[in-house]
């Protein structure tokens, strides 16, 4: 008897596409939760970050009984900011700061640190600007300043060099020093009648600059208590800005590189149509508002619900976008007598 050949049968095209049809609804789900766990992992590592930050400057301010100064400023030079002086407690000495005499500033230093009698954009304090500290990177940053390419202000200019006088090639920083509440409009009032603006200077890191590390804000003058001040909070993409048309120079605005004085800032943007935490308004030549040349901003990340903030006590805490102008002026200011709390 001859026997007939078996033939196996295969997938018909329409089986085909209900699989794909399948996997595709399958990945669909997946993404979105895949996306979730990675952002929640970018969140915890911004969170280590801050507290990291937070342990130090309590470490710095445990020795001297005074935080670090928000700008340090040497002669007429430009200023120096918060995050330069505790870096031997982030494990980060070979670019601790230095009083050490500059005999000239047009040659490259021997070594890393940060020199205070050189200027913040000299040749000599190149090698310290353009050190990246990863401790003040967010993970979850995506949205940057045009000047900024990943970590580092870009090449401005465009001739192909890096050139430290316009603030080239220095290392970026996405969290900002907390000068306080804005003193400057109404929008922003004391308890308990809510009729008088907050005085200048209730913060912690001051946007008005002083000649030495002794002239910081001390511990016994945190009468909110330590708990209840934010220290430093994100404020992240920022980069330098024009003085003036679209022509780089040594006037510009370095808001966004670490070792600059101009990354603290007052709480509260003027406008009040730009949100507290994490605005959306966009600024012609900035792109948005957040990146722009002011000393007084909003709170910005790129974590989808809320932005993180480090204590005074060193705490790390989670600032929903949904919180209310009265609860983040008392959480900025040192010295209020307002009763808030992180949630609230």
């Amino acid at each position: 008897m001859m026997l007939r050949p078996h033939h196996r049968r295969g997938f018909t095209l329409v089986e085909l596409l209900v699989v794909i049809a399948i996997i595709g609804v399958l990945i669909g789900l997946l993404l979105p939760a895949v996306q979730a766990a990675r952002e929640s992992s970018r969140r915890s590592s911004c969170q280590n970050n801050l507290k990291q930050i937070g342990l130090a400057m309590a470490n710095f301010a445990d020795a001297r009984k005074r935080f670090p100064p928000g700008q340090l400023k040497y002669s007429n030079f430009k200023t120096i900011s918060w995050s330069a002086f505790f870096l031997e407690f982030l494990e980060q000495s070979q670019v601790q700061t230095s009083w050490d005499t500059v005999a000239n500033e047009s040659v490259a230093a021997p070594d890393s640190r940060l020199y205070l009698k050189a200027r913040l954009y000299s040749v000599y304090n190149q090698k310290a600007t353009a050190t990246v500290i990863p401790i003040y990177l967010c993970p979850s940053t995506t949205r940057t300043h045009s000047s900024r390419t990943g970590n580092k202000i870009k090449d401005r200019d465009g001739d192909g060099t890096l050139n430290s006088t316009l603030y080239e090639g220095m290392a970026c920083i996405d969290y900002a020093g907390n000068a306080g509440v804005n003193a400057n409009y109404s929008r922003y009032t004391l308890p308990p009648d809510y009729t008088q603006v907050y005085p200048d200077d209730n913060g912690v890191l001051l946007n008005t600059a002083v000649s030495s590390l002794d002239k910081g804000i001390a511990l016994r003058q945190i009468t909110d208590g330590l708990s209840k001040t934010i220290l430093i909070y994100e404020l992240s993409g920022r980069g330098v800005n024009f003085a003036s048309g679209s022509t780089p120079s040594t006037s510009d605005s370095p808001r966004g590189a670490w070792a600059s004085g101009l990354n603290c800032a007052t709480i509260g943007p003027s406008s009040t149509t730009v949100a507290l935490v994490n605005p959306t308004t966009t600024s012609a030549s900035n792109g948005l508002y957040v990146w722009t040349d002011i000393s007084d901003n909003s709170l910005f990340s790129d974590h989808p619900s809320g932005v993180h903030v480090a204590m005074c006590d060193g705490s790390v805490q989670l600032l929903p976008e949904s919180t209310d102008v009265k609860v983040l002026n008392g959480l900025s200011s040192r010295n209020g007598s307002e009763i808030v709390s992180v949630g609230q």
